[in-house]
């Protein structure tokens, strides 16, 4: 896996590049209408202006959105997908102190995407084309894409920091981090069980 320096003129282009490199790295099959979703909903939510939604959970959204009409029903259930996903991108570590775990995020996000595109194909004149069916059955996947494009920019800033880059990669496996301690002269020894490069 190779990243390169990255210029963008704004967030939406960083967010852009990021996910198409990731999606490149890990051989992921997603449109690129899907892939520019990503690169939205990772450019939202960093928004510093960003509205603050009011705290409920995934199931509270998703008993507010079997009970609404369908324009409402798509815009809540594409939230709860949408958070499900950004979650457990950026936030995996995190999971250990909540109530429900991992598979449950996956389990509620992928459904909730399954149901968007449902009721945009229905309503809607399938709006989004391939997103919302992409997201649910690739759901795992987008999830890898989006913590591909957090570990990249933590890595861009902390680039010369051996101890906190080799403590990355032993934590996450990203070839990224062992890119740069290669590049600061530090050797990384494959596991006996890992195949070299040779």
């Amino acid at each position: 896996m190779t990243h390169r320096v990255v210029a963008a003129d704004n967030l939406f282009d960083y967010f852009h590049v990021r996910v198409q490199e990731a999606r490149a790295d890990h051989n992921v099959r997603i449109s690129d209408q899907t892939s520019l979703y990503l690169a939205s909903l990772l450019t939202e939510h960093t928004r510093s202006d960003r509205p603050q939604s009011p705290e409920v959970t995934l199931a509270e959204l998703h008993l507010n959105a079997a009970n609404a009409p369908p324009t409402e029903q798509a815009r809540r259930y594409r939230e709860l997908g949408d958070r499900s996903l950004y979650q457990l991108g950026y936030f995996a570590d995190s999971f250990d102190r909540r109530t429900v775990g991992p598979r449950y995020y996956a389990e509620m996000g992928s459904a909730a995407y399954m149901r968007a595109d449902r009721l945009f194909k229905r309503w809607f004149s399938d709006a989004f084309g391939p997103v919302f069916h992409e997201l649910a059955v690739r759901f795992e996947d987008c999830v890898a894409l989006v913590e591909d494009v957090k570990e990249a920019g933590s890595a861009d800033d902390r680039p010369d920091d051996p101890a906190w880059l080799c403590e990355r990669f032993l934590a996450t496996g990203n070839s990224a981090y062992a890119d740069r301690l290669r590049a600061l002269g530090v050797l990384i020894v494959p596991h006996k069980d890992e195949p070299t490069d040779d």
